[in-house]
């Protein structure tokens, strides 16, 4: 039986382990999707890499599951894997895409080995302070705090006040924009000639909003979606 997590090392910005993280493996992924009623994986190569790219392969799956239907987009190149995957970059960034969709479509938070460069097996492959920015905020380790004092107990935590706005109708805010969404935008905006503040005001325009901050992780996906689709339409 397939293990669906194995433990990698956390370095600190000198190399240092300074703990160990418990990650989600490609197959683990896919032996608890067949055991809660996989019914197939599509997969699409949206991007072929090529020196105009640098050599960045983006793919996009489609999982569905009797509990409904998941979207995962990967991408892969020389620079985001290990030298023993570097010669197959659209397979990583096929499995990266069902690897993400596998884990909405089981409930797993945690990022995958995969997604992170290496093979399950691979001791070699450690996480970084770089690697725990590149991947979205469910997947980061707990942040260790003290405990709160009497002072801290009584003063309202930053942001409870906008929170608290914004709930007072019973809905939940929407889900802003993730840093993984962020990145793989901007990459795209790249190919297209965009950087940096062209980039930033090209995605708020598409977006309908003044602010990155404002734009929500539904309307990234659905940038994502209308982009990459132009994108393979055009054959890039």
């Amino acid at each position: 039986m397939q293990a669906l997590t194995v433990k990698i090392k956390v370095k600190d910005s000198q190399g240092r382990v300074i703990e160990h993280k418990e990650v989600a493996t490609y197959a683990g992924l896919l032996t608890r999707a067949h055991e809660e009623g996989l019914k197939s994986i599509v997969t699409e190569l949206v991007q072929v890499p090529t020196a105009g790219n640098k050599f960045v392969a983006i793919a996009k799956a489609e999982v569905t599951t009797k509990r409904g239907v998941y979207h995962g987009i990967g991408d892969a190149s020389p620079e985001n894997v290990n030298k023993k995957i570097s010669l197959h970059i659209i397979r990583m960034a096929e499995t990266r895409a069902k690897a993400r969709a596998l884990r909405d479509a089981v409930d797993i938070g945690m990022v995958s080995l995969e997604e992170l460069g290496g093979e399950e097996g691979d001791a070699s492959v450690s996480l970084t302070d770089a690697d725990l920015e590149a991947t979205n905020g469910r997947d980061r380790p707990p942040v260790r705090r003290e405990p709160a004092t009497r002072d801290d107990r009584a003063r309202p935590a930053e942001g409870d006040d906008r929170r608290r706005a914004t709930d007072s109708n019973g809905e939940r805010p929407p889900a802003p924009m993730t840093d993984n969404q962020r990145r793989f935008i901007f990459r795209i905006l790249a190919g297209e000639g965009y950087d940096g503040t062209a980039a930033s005001m090209r995605l708020c325009d598409a977006a309908g909003v003044e602010r990155l901050q404002d734009i929500t992780k539904a309307k990234a996906s659905s940038l994502i979606d209308e982009w990459t689709g132009r994108e393979a339409a055009n054959g890039r």
